[in-house]
């Protein structure tokens, strides 16, 4: 009867998984922030409810910011593309492809209306399925802030609740600072990576002179949340079409720049803003979050160490215990 009771509440909670676990995640993260609203506000519905709130503008407010100005940027290098210069570029880079294969491409002309015909065909299939993916994102979204709300008003009771349930006894405090270390370590370094990647990345093709900085910038930085894709995979093609127009001092310059600035920032400021704060080795980090997204998709960059972190955490509970025991169960020395 407990397996099939817990069975059915999988499958009830099945479909809200994702927006859940990043309510859980957020609340985490944003405790401390919601403890210091708890002190003025002094009632939990009310700490609660302007908790919520900060973080939706927080999390709301960039995206108001940032659409406009990236659908503007991708129109304008759309606009560019379709232009007499944006085809020149284009027919050049195919030009120079094409000079470097050794079997026959076809017609460079024909190339590129083709792909002008594709490109167009996708975008019209693909509307209606963007546009449901938007509906399911403000669904989710809302589910997400609505389980924040009652995440931070009842979290006290529910580590309590935990705590009860929990065979380890005073264990579980190990496993309660594994993951809120984890969560805080990972979303905060993630954050300022991000943006200082993008920051760079906008910088350096700004500095080039690379059409659309701004928007390929804002694109590095959200890409750079994902592990093993990163901003390369936008300063990359853009610094192979510089050496394939003939800029080739700018694309040289931006494959150094990104491999050494945008892209190796990286490997100097996370494990910086890490260290100390997270007890897993290199080696659980990479496959917890390999086998986190595997497992979850975009969520388990996160929840994939927090589940990793939470069973270290459950062992070094569960050897204290045993530690303890021990302890009690020795004799004491004689006098």
């Amino acid at each position: 009867m407990a397996g099939l009771l817990v069975f059915l509440a999988y499958r009830i909670i099945q479909p809200f998984f994702t927006p859940l676990a990043w309510a859980t995640i957020i609340a985490i993260f944003s405790y401390p922030l919601h403890r210091r609203v708890l002190r003025l506000a002094r009632r939990p519905n009310l700490a609660a409810l302007l908790t919520t709130l900060i973080i939706t503008v927080l999390l709301v407010l960039p995206v108001v910011l940032i659409v406009p100005v990236l659908v503007r940027e991708g129109m304008a290098l759309f606009d560019w593309l379709r232009s007499k210069d944006g085809l020149a570029q284009v027919r050049l880079v195919l030009d120079n492809v094409m000079a470097r294969v050794p079997a026959d491409l076809g017609n460079v002309q024909e190339t590129i209306e083709d792909l002008s015909r594709t490109a167009g065909t996708y975008l019209a299939q693909q509307s209606a399925r963007i546009a449901g993916n938007v509906v399911s994102f403000v669904f989710q979204l809302a589910v997400m802030l609505l389980a924040l709300f009652f995440l931070l008003r009842e979290g006290p009771q529910l580590v309590r609740w935990l705590a009860d349930l929990s065979p380890l006894g005073s264990g579980h405090e190990v496993v309660v600072h594994e993951a809120t270390e984890l969560v805080q370590a990972t979303i905060t370094s993630g954050f300022i990576v991000a943006v200082v990647q993008g920051a760079l990345g906008g910088l350096v093709l700004w500095v080039l002179n690379v059409p659309s900085a701004l928007f390929y910038g804002v694109l590095m930085a959200f890409l750079a949340f994902l592990p093993l894709i990163g901003p390369w995979i936008v300063w990359g093609p853009i610094a192979i079409v510089l050496l394939l127009t003939g800029h080739t001092g700018r694309g040289i310059a931006l494959l150094v720049l990104g491999f050494l600035l945008v892209s190796g920032v990286d490997n100097i400021l996370r494990p910086v803003l890490i260290a100390g704060r997270s007890q897993l080795n290199g080696l659980l980090v990479f496959i917890s979050v390999l086998g986190g997204i595997h497992a979850f998709g975009l969520v388990g960059v996160v929840l994939g160490p927090l589940v990793v972190a939470t069973g270290v955490g459950l062992l070094k509970g569960y050897r204290k215990e045993l530690q303890m025991m021990a302890a009690a169960d020795r004799p004491a020395a004689a006098p």
